[in-house]
């Protein structure tokens, strides 16, 4: 009997390991979508979703894969059948949840993808670093770009860190961005900015050669772990308009 039970036991284990495991979804953004549907809703890969015209729901899978649906709409995920395995940590599948869940979120997020052509400027790009607070801030590696959303004056800029310092650089009227020297972004670390003689203290984490050509939704992940959270919700913008992490 012990042994006909062990058997049966064994049995199971090995069905439940070949079982194939649900995908699982979270929302990152939704446009004019049932409030069922709200930003950091999760969803089951075979969960029925209903979308009327005009709605939009962008999900990230664990894996990091991004999934856009258009309304009108009434069906599981899309395409869940091929999603690949998990590669998102638990640590960094909550922040993110947490992230894409805030009312910051919301507001950021939809504006910047209604936003129309005629709206100077837009929110920053994915790799701008907004130089109008201190905090931490995610660049690629020899990539560095200071972003303001005012650019009605000339100002005077200096960069401090453990590459050297770079004085004496000029941010032009009329520009919203200005590129630092290379050498500024070539590994984690502490950055001093002057712009104007206001100072900006950076903690910079440089993006690792794992995730360059990783699904989206990776880098995305990453940027909320690193709590770069105003580039996090840049790409989500983008991702939602339908464009791409590059």
């Amino acid at each position: 009997m012990r042994q006909i039970a062990l058997c049966l036991g064994l049995g199971l284990l090995a069905i439940l390991t070949l079982a194939p495991a649900h995908a699982d979804y979270v929302v990152i953004v939704a446009s004019d979508a049932p409030d069922a549907y709200s930003a950091g809703t999760e969803i089951a890969d075979d969960q029925q979703i209903d979308l009327p015209q005009g709605a939009r729901l962008t999900l990230i899978e664990r894996s990091g894969h991004i999934v856009t649906i258009d309304g009108a709409f009434s069906g599981s995920v899309p395409g869940s059948a091929q999603v690949g395995p998990s590669e998102t940590s638990s640590t960094n599948w909550d922040i993110l949840k947490r992230l894409v869940g805030s009312a910051e979120a919301s507001s950021t997020v939809l504006g910047a993808a209604r936003a129309g052509a005629g709206d100077i400027p837009p929110p920053p790009d994915v790799w701008d670093l907004g130089a109008d607070s201190s905090g931490p801030r995610c660049v690629r590696k020899g990539e560095l770009t200071l972003w303001r959303k005012q650019a009605d004056e000339t100002l005077q800029v200096s960069a401090r860190s453990a590459a050297g310092r770079h004085e004496g650089l000029a941010w032009t009227a009329g520009d919203h961005r200005l590129a630092l020297p290379a050498d500024m972004a070539m590994e984690d670390g502490r950055m001093v900015v002057s712009v104007g003689g206001e100072l900006r203290d950076f903690e910079l984490s440089v993006m690792p050669d794992t995730l360059a050509g990783a699904p989206a939704g990776q880098l995305l992940s990453w940027l909320s772990e690193r709590d770069c959270r105003r580039q996090a919700l840049a790409l989500i913008a983008r991702l939602h308009g339908g464009g791409t992490a590059d």
